[in-house]
Order: C-alpha cells, then structure tokens, then sequence
C-alpha cells in the first residue's frame, strides 16, 4: 500500500479544490481574470485610525485559488479576517488561512503581513452593523479558537466545529454574539469541493444587510 505524507494529502486535497472550482465555475488557465486586478501596494497605514476592534480585513491574493474564488463569487476579496489591537504587536488580523504554515493552525499576524505584497494584491476593510461591545466580543471569540489551536478546516464543513476555514471563524465569531453576519447566505459549491454542497464566501457577508460599509484600500 502507498503511503502518503499529510502535506502531500493536503497538496491533493488543494489541488482539488482548484480543479473542482475550475470545473464549477467553467474557467481554465488560459482564461483571463478581471475580477481580481492588481491596483497597486495595499495602503492600510491612513486607515488605521479609524478601525475598531472586531472590524473586518479583506484581500484578495495572487494564487489560482484566491482569483477563482473571487470569479464564484463576482467579489473583488477571497479572504477575510477580524482586526484585533494588540498593545505589543499594534494592529492584527485574526484568520485561517491554508498553506501558509504547517500545521495550518488559526492564527493572529500583523496588519503588514496580512496586507503584504506578497500575499494581497487588494485589500479593504469593513464594519459590521452592530455595538462595539458586540464586535469586540467577536475578536475575543476568535481569538479563543486561536489559543485553541484550531485547524483550518480544508473540507469547508460548517458542520465541523472542530476545523474552521476564514470566512466560518468570521461568522461564528459574530455568531457567538447572537448575530449571524451572513443573514443565512451560502455560494454553491461543487460536492466535491465540499460536502454540504455549499459554502460561505466573502461575498456573502459583503452583501449582507448586516454590513454597514465597506472602504478599500488601495
């Protein structure tokens, strides 16, 4: 019997993702890409001032992965976080995101790496229609889920709560709170992407009427 290693299970379970999606969604590689264009370095630095504890961070990346998620979804971002204030490391953002460590635990990075050239060549921000004390008790949620050492959860199961993927430890995050930032909203997805037939996206807490605005910023 041939035995795999878990990150050459996980190189699998990636690769079909984006093979699924390719599929779902009728793209291939040679296609062009308009919903996700570069408009230069993220400048996050003006905005800081403004932000509240539990606010939204948004970017969209350079993988194929990012680029079709935002095609499913007719979004401009593929990923999201929630901002959190850190009194050593200043402004953060707390986020499950594959591939970038090994184990893919949920982690708290700084705004600059988040944003960074490397990983974003788009990013916004945004706030959630609600009290402060309600979004800072939903950074304080995933920020338990963090300590935790949570996985990401590559099935994109929401009825795994042992695993989360970003835009899940966002809705739960404010879901602990008794709001529910996508009012119910899912994107279909190809099964076998994920089981539940369905996912959430950025977009659909985006276009959910929980949320008060959204600034980019680039």
């Amino acid at each position: 019997m041939l035995l795999l290693s878990a990150r050459t299970i996980d190189h699998l379970k990636e690769s079909r993702f984006v093979a699924a999606l390719f599929v779902g969604i009728g793209l291939c590689l040679t296609c062009g890409w308009s919903a996700c264009s570069s408009h230069g370095p993220v400048a996050y630095e003006e905005a800081e001032q403004e932000w509240r504890e539990g606010d939204l961070a948004l970017r969209c990346g350079w993988s194929k992965e990012s680029r079709l998620i935002v095609a499913k979804g007719h979004s401009s971002y593929s990923h999201i976080g929630l901002l959190h204030y850190d009194s050593v490391a200043g402004w953060t953002v707390v986020h499950a995101v594959p591939d970038e460590d090994r184990p893919e635990y949920l982690k708290t990075e700084p705004v600059s790496v988040f944003w960074s050239a490397e990983r974003a060549q788009l990013g916004a921000w945004m706030r959630i229609d609600c009290p402060d004390s309600v979004a800072a008790q939903a950074v304080q949620y995933a920020l338990g889920k963090v300590a935790d050492k949570v996985l990401f959860d590559n099935a994109f199961l929401l009825q795994d709560t042992t695993r989360i993927y970003c835009t899940e430890l966002v809705w739960r995050s404010y879901l602990s709170q008794g709001l529910d930032v996508t009012l119910g909203g899912r994107q279909r997805v190809p099964t076998m992407i994920c089981k539940e037939g369905e996912c959430i996206f950025p977009i659909n807490i985006e276009q959910s009427e929980t949320t008060l605005f959204i600034n980019p910023l680039n």
